[in-house]
C-alpha cells in the first residue's frame, strides 16, 4: 500500500527460527500500552471479504407516547441503521543489527532492540487511533477558553471539567431523541487521560467523589492503566497521548470521556500485529554481516458516533 512505512525494496524470506519467543516477548511488552485500543468497539480485519472493516449503528427510538386503541394494534416502527466503515492500512519499521555487533555485545542486544520496537509499535498503534479521534468529538476548553490555541497556563483540568462532560454526555440529544449517551457496565463512562492531567486532578482540593482503585469492591476487574473512578468516569492513564501548544507556548493534553461506542477499531489478531525477523545471509547479504528486526501490523481506527465522547484540552501544573 502506498502508506506502508519500513518495508524494503526487495523481496526477503521470512525466518521463523525462534520466531514464537521473539512473537511472545513482543506482544507482552506492547499490548499493555495499548490503552486507546483497549477501549474501542473491535471488529476482526476482513479475511477474503473486501478490503473495509464496517460497523453498523442502530438509530434510536422514540418514545411510545400514544395509549393503544383497543383491538388495535400500532403502526410499526422501523429501526434505522447507519454503516460506517474504514479501509485497514498496513503499518510498520524494521532495523538492522550488526552481526559484529550481536557477537561482542556483552548485553542481550537483539531483545533490548526488541522491547525498543515493541515500545514503537505501541506508540505508533495508539497514536494512529489518537489521530482518527482527536477533534472528531464534541471539544471541550478548559475554563472556558474559546478553543486550544486560546488556553494559557492555569487552564488545568480539574474535577469541574470532568462534571462538565459527564453532564453533557448524560444529557445529550443522540439521533434526535434525548435520551443520552449510554455508559459501559453500571452505565459508568470511560476516560482516558496523560500522566500531567493525572497529577492536575489530584491537586484539585475539590476532587472529593475520587475512588481510588484500591477501594473497589472487585480490584480485579480494572480496566488496562486505571487509577480509579470520578464522578462516573474511570479514568485511565496513558503516555500516548499526542500533546499541543497554545498561542502562548502552553503545553495542551487531550483528554477523552467515552460512551459507548464512540469508536471502533480492528482487532489486535491474524494479521493484526506480528514481528518479523531475517536471519544473516538473507535479504542480499552475502557475508552475513547483519539480521534484521521489526514488526509490522494492519489496523483501522473510526469515529462511530461523534456525540457519544467529549475531548477536553487543558493545560497542566506538573511541568
Amino acid at each position: 500500500m502506498a502508506n506502508t512505512i519500513g518495508t524494503q525494496a526487495a523481496p526477503g524470506n521470512t525466518y521463523a527460527d525462534p520466531g514464537i519467543y521473539y512473537d511472545c516477548r513482543f506482544l507482552l511488552r506492547v499490548v499493555p500500552q495499548l490503552v486507546l485500543m483497549d477501549l474501542g468497539e473491535k471488529r476482526p480485519l476482513p479475511q477474503r471479504s473486501g478490503t473495509m472493516i464496517k460497523w453498523t449503528r442502530l438509530n434510536k427510538l422514540a418514545a411510545a407516547t400514544t395509549a393503544l386503541t383497543e383491538n388495535t394494534n400500532p403502526s410499526e416502527q422501523t429501526v434505522g441503521t447507519t454503516q460506517l466503515s474504514a479501509e485497514p492500512l498496513t503499518y510498520g519499521a524494521w532495523v538492522k543489527v550488526s552481526a559484529e555487533l550481536n557477537l561482542k555485545s556483552i548485553n542481550p542486544i537483539v531483545e533490548e532492540i526488541l522491547d525498543e520496537l515493541a515500545d514503537q509499535a505501541a506508540l505508533s498503534y495508539d497514536t494512529i487511533v489518537f489521530n482518527a479521534l482527536h477533534g472528531n468529538f464534541t471539544n471541550q476548553f478548559a475554563a472556558g477558553a474559546a478553543n486550544e490555541l486560546a488556553l494559557v497556563a492555569g487552564n488545568n483540568m480539574n474535577a469541574g471539567e470532568i462534571r462538565r462532560a459527564v453532564y453533557h454526555l448524560r444529557s445529550v440529544i443522540v439521533n434526535g431523541v434525548n435520551a443520552g449517551v449510554q455508559g459501559y457496565e453500571g452505565n459508568l463512562y470511560k476516560g482516558v487521560i496523560h500522566p500531567a492531567v493525572e497529577f492536575d486532578l489530584l491537586s484539585d482540593s475539590a476532587v472529593g467523589s475520587f475512588i481510588d482503585l484500591t477501594k473497589y469492591k472487585m480490584p480485579e476487574g480494572a480496566l488496562k492503566g486505571e487509577i480509579g473512578q470520578l464522578y462516573g468516569v474511570r479514568l485511565v492513564i496513558s503516555q500516548n497521548l499526542p500533546t499541543g501548544t497554545s498561542t502562548s507556548g502552553a503545553t495542551t493534553y487531550r483528554s477523552f470521556i467515552f460512551g459507548k461506542a464512540a469508536y471502533g477499531v480492528s482487532e489486535l489478531s491474524g494479521q493484526g500485529i506480528r514481528t518479523i525477523r531475517q536471519p544473516a545471509g538473507t535479504n542480499f547479504d552475502p557475508l552475513e554481516m547483519f539480521t534484521t528486526l521489526g514488526w509490522k501490523f494492519m489496523m483501522a481506527a473510526k469515529v462511530l458516533h461523534s456525540v457519544r465522547a467529549v475531548e477536553i484540552y487543558s493545560t497542566t501544573a506538573a511541568v
